[in-house]
């Protein structure tokens, strides 16, 4: 706002003045936008941090009660110049630091929420009859089921030493993948 005309003293003084203030006002503004960055920067430092301590235990294997943080530092301090070459990239925004900080964790669910799927498919199904002895397919008698409804083997098919006894009167049930005699029972 440049004046075009000549003004008076008093009217320069009130421009200068509303100047000032604009320019205070603008400082004020600056430092408060510098403060939010900085705390947002924390933060998201905070978020690396963060990330970065969970990836050492997930690799590691270890709980954080157990991670030798002076060991830690003193291996991290050995490959320091292999981990620069392999793990920094070229500059970025703080944002873009974030973004890509976020993918990354975005990617370890994926990878975490497979894992568990994976898990769940390997996993034996407790559904499923557990392996052990079959009765032959033409059998006309009905067996007795547990309350899963699986097969509950006659007490003459084995005994808890493994000898045939049909006198064995121990109820048996499929625990894993052997049979095991139920707990709790004398």
């Amino acid at each position: 706002m440049k004046p075009t005309k000549m003004k008076s003293s008093g009217e320069l003084e009130e421009y200068i003045a509303e100047l000032k203030e604009q320019l205070k006002q603008a400082k004020l503004d600056k430092r408060e936008a510098l403060a939010r960055e900085q705390k947002q920067a924390r933060e998201w430092r905070t978020d690396l941090a963060h990330t970065l301590g969970e990836t050492v235990l997930t690799v590691t294997g270890c709980d954080w009660t157990r991670l030798d943080l002076e060991a830690l530092r003193e291996w991290l301090v050995d490959h320091a110049g292999e981990m620069q070459t392999l793990l920094v990239g070229p500059e970025r925004t703080p944002e873009d630091a974030h973004d890509a900080l976020i993918a990354f964790r975005r990617g370890q669910a994926a990878e975490v929420k497979q894992e568990t799927q994976q898990a769940e498919v390997d996993a034996p199904q407790e559904d499923a009859p557990a392996a052990g002895p079959t009765e032959p397919e033409n059998n006309t008698e009905a067996s007795a089921t547990d309350a899963g409804g699986t097969a509950i083997p006659t007490t003459d098919s084995v005994t808890a030493d493994g000898n045939d006894n049909e006198t064995q009167d121990t109820p048996w049930t499929p625990q894993g993948e052997s049979w095991q005699p139920q707990q709790g029972w004398n």
